[in-house]
């Protein structure tokens, strides 16, 4: 007996418990390169092996890999101050291909906002690329998450009659993927603090549900990473003072290896030229 012989329902219970994850499937990614690849954050938890069993396991288990999942991409900076931060997510639905329209569920950061002028709010190139391209391949996509970070620079969630208009462009762009059934935006706050009543009120009235995720008591990790504080200027503190001793031990070597090199010359009866070290 194979294991195409077992049943259909016992098959997909199989396939559900190597390949679908209670928690999102985490994307990272390196940002060195202008495009960097991605990989997932944790490897373990998913067997994909069994999709390279036959054409028959892989047909019958891709489609819950992909119904059946949360998929949670990063942001990558740019190169440049003046381009914009965006999610970072085409490498993986170009990758897929087809399967890109099984996906129903995505998390993406929430995107910035460019001001040519200072009272008007619009929505970076790059970013409506982005939605133009998740609406193009996930075609059957039902919930759609924004993660808005603590600490998030984003000028037009600051500034209220900005954010205003600003929220109203993006659920412009958003609404044109019509599979989309939910669109949650996830703010994640440290303890003591907490967003705009103004803008989540606003969230509400256009349709969307809008989330705060307690974060754990804020740490600042020194630079060698030895030392947690609880405030950032303690932190910055002891990074500085940890520069500054490595700066005297740099040169105090500096001022060893010259004074070694000047007593081997002044020791070697072949050097003539040392003129400098008078």
């Amino acid at each position: 007996m194979g294991f195409l012989d077992i049943a259909t329902e016992i098959r997909l219970k199989i396939y559900s418990e190597l390949l679908v994850l209670s928690e999102p499937i985490q994307f990272v990614a390196d940002y060195g390169p202008l495009s960097p690849p991605l990989f997932r954050s944790r490897r373990d938890g998913l067997y994909t092996a069994i999709l390279r069993v036959n054409r028959i396991v892989y047909g019958e288990a891709s489609s819950l890999l992909y119904s059946n999942n949360r998929f949670r991409f990063p942001e990558v900076y740019a190169s440049t101050w003046s381009a914009p931060t965006r999610a970072h997510i085409a490498p993986f639905l170009n990758q897929v291909g087809l399967q890109a329209s099984l996906i129903r569920h995505i998390y993406i950061p929430f995107p910035t906002f460019n001001y040519p002028l200072p009272d008007k709010a619009s929505l970076h190139e790059a970013h409506i690329e982005n939605l133009e391209l998740i609406k193009k391949t996930c075609t059957k996509l039902k919930t759609l998450e924004l993660l808005i970070p603590p600490g998030h620079s984003n000028y037009g969630l600051d500034d209220w009659p900005i954010a205003a208009e600003a929220l109203n462009i993006l659920n412009a762009h958003i609404r044109t993927i019509h599979s989309l059934e939910e669109i949650i935006i996830n703010f994640e706050e440290y303890p003591e603090d907490d967003p705009s009543d103004d803008l989540t009120k606003k969230m509400h009235n256009i349709g969307w549900t809008v989330r705060v995720i307690r974060l754990p008591k804020r740490v600042w990790i020194s630079c060698d990473d030895r030392v947690e504080f609880d405030n950032e200027e303690d932190c910055n503190a002891y990074d500085n003072e940890q520069f500054r001793m490595e700066e005297e031990m740099e040169k105090e070597k500096e001022e060893k290896e010259w004074l070694e090199e000047y007593y081997r010359r002044r020791r070697d009866p072949y050097w003539k030229n040392d003129s400098d070290y008078d």
